[in-house]
């Protein structure tokens, strides 16, 4: 074997060392590669933050607007003597009914009856002087003078005794209005006087209900709407009409003054509790609500999180009415959007996210 015949030999054998020591590595390369390529999908999805969702669509929301008012009765006055007198009968029982007219109390007229009697006396006399003294002027045995000044005495008395009869009037205190009668203030035998409130008469066959609006909304609330509220003291809604508004808004204030009146034939509704109003005052055909608990606090207002090709989309909301586990979004959700309304703490924008259960 010649020299160039080892030299090929040799040339082989590194080769198929070469072959053989790359072999191996190549092979180790193989399979660690592919287990990655497979577990590269499991990581992602360990990632993903498993939400539940809300699916948003269009539904019929009836417009309103909250308000605070006052019940008061539809007639309510203060029983008040015109005159100073002493009380000497009560007529009637606290808490009970009366028709318009009825005597409630009398007050001492002695006095009064006394000078009415003579004062009719006196007219009897006046009466007979002045048919003599005009049967004297049909003969010319008077004058007309004389005449007139009889007349006059007549007159003069006549008036007199209709002022004592108005006086008179006065100290029998009548219910001006059907109604209700407080609790009485005084008691027979109590000297009044007209600052002294005897008792109070109230009709409560109807209520108003006094409540105001922002001005915003002054142009949509108007005579003949209907209203829904409650009171502290029943547990249903009643339904009041509004009657009347203001005329204009109040410049302090900035609201609007409205006048509502309810049926009060049960006698639920008492005079003086406060009350929580309802006004309607549209519908929206596709309006949007979605669960409160999406609804993340900002420092501007509201925000939520939403899909967007498998991520969390942080959005800025504007919200509206709320009702119990509700809330209407005017801004930043459309029909169709899905809502995320759990694990809401651990994602953030761009988060993948996988879906636990739609509503």
């Amino acid at each position: 074997m010649n020299k160039s015949s080892h030299v090929v030999i040799s040339v082989v054998v590194g080769l198929v060392i070469a072959s053989l020591l790359i072999l191996p590595n190549a092979l180790s390369s193989k399979n660690t590669e592919t287990p990655k390529a497979e577990a590269k999908p499991a990581a992602v999805a360990a990632n993903k933050v498993a939400v539940d969702t809300y699916i948003v669509n269009g539904s019929v929301i009836d417009e309103t607007i909250q308000a605070v008012g006052t019940i008061a009765a539809k007639q309510s006055v203060d029983i008040v003597s015109e005159i100073a007198r002493k009380v000497t009968r009560i007529f009637v029982k606290e808490g009970s009914y009366v028709q318009q007219g009825a005597l409630l109390f009398k007050l001492d007229d002695a006095d009064l009856l006394a000078r009415k009697y003579k004062l009719q006396q006196q007219e009897k006399l006046a009466l007979l002087d002045e048919s003599r003294f005009r049967e004297l002027l049909t003969t010319e045995s008077v004058t007309q003078q004389e005449y007139d000044q009889i007349s006059t005495n007549l007159k003069v008395l006549q008036a007199e005794i209709g002022v004592l009869e108005v006086e008179i009037a006065k100290t029998e205190l009548r219910a001006p209005f059907s109604g209700k009668i407080g609790l009485t203030k005084v008691d027979i035998g109590a000297y009044v006087t007209p600052n002294t409130v005897l008792t109070t008469l109230q009709d409560v066959s109807q209520v108003e209900v006094n409540f105001t609006v922002p001005e915003k909304y002054a142009s949509e609330v108007k005579a003949g709407q209907l209203v829904q509220f409650t009171t502290e003291n029943a547990t249903q809604t009643f339904t009041g009409k509004i009657i009347a508004t203001e005329p204009k808004t109040d410049v302090a204030t900035r609201s609007l003054d409205i006048l509502a009146v309810s049926e009060n034939n049960e006698g639920l509704l008492v005079p003086g509790v406060s009350t929580k109003i309802d006004i309607g005052l549209k519908q929206i055909q596709q309006g949007i609500t979605i669960p409160t608990q999406a609804l993340i606090p900002t420092p501007k207002g509201y925000s939520l999180f939403a899909i967007k090709n498998g991520q969390a989309d942080l959005r800025e909301v504007k919200t509206g009415k709320r009702t119990k586990g509700n809330v209407q979004i005017l801004e930043g959700v459309s029909i169709g959007d899905t809502v995320i309304t759990t694990n809401i703490l651990r994602l953030g924008p761009g988060v993948p996210v996988s879906l636990a259960s739609a509503n």
